[in-house]
């Protein structure tokens, strides 16, 4: 009977433990950086999802993960309506991307290549540019050498006619200076 009177206190204590390091497992930090704050949300230990809120406390951005590697990047506009959303289509870094317009059409479509440690996003493969009325009037073939991003390619379509107007390869490629993918901010898994 003494052994059982002493167990039972033993068992709770046990129980609480387990209790307070499963609640160490699913929790929620908050960072802050210069003029972000992240709420970086964690499951069993694992980093999940995080947010990045600008100066005046607005979603900017929002990442989800899958064993430490970001799966989906959503971006946004100060309206908190989407302004890109790239999906993870080959580990560790090959993303398929959609740019949108304020009025919520597609701006542009295409591939990348997302430099986690450089913060950086590359443009790779043939990008679909469109107007604002969703009609597409431009293609452009870009390749990058892990730190910029070059147009190999430029196709220009006429949107009434119906036509393209424009087909030139370039060699060797140029650099591509206009930076229309904003920087991305996730947090490092632990």
């Amino acid at each position: 009977m003494k052994n059982l009177i002493l167990a039972v206190p033993c068992c709770f204590f046990l129980l609480q433990s387990c209790k307070k390091e499963d609640s160490q497992k699913d929790h929620v930090e908050l960072i802050k950086e210069n003029a972000t704050t992240t709420k970086a949300s964690y499951k069993n230990g694992k980093l999940v999802s995080s947010e990045v809120y600008d100066k005046s406390g607005q979603l900017d951005s929002k990442y989800l993960y899958q064993n430490g590697t970001v799966i989906k990047i959503y971006q946004y506009f100060p309206d908190q309506k989407v302004s890109s959303y790239s999906y993870l289509t080959k580990a560790p870094n090959h993303y398929i991307t959609t740019i949108y317009y304020k009025n919520g059409k597609t701006a542009s479509e295409g591939e990348g290549d997302y430099y986690k440690d450089q913060n950086l996003y590359l443009r790779r493969g043939e990008w679909i540019f469109y107007s604002k009325s969703g009609e597409p009037y431009s293609v452009y073939g870009f390749m990058h050498d892990g730190k910029k991003q070059y147009i190999k390619r430029e196709i220009i379509f006429d949107t009434i006619k119906k036509k393209t107007l424009k087909d030139v390869n370039f060699d060797p490629p140029f650099l591509y200076e206009k930076e229309t993918v904003k920087s991305l901010k996730p947090v490092n898994s632990k």
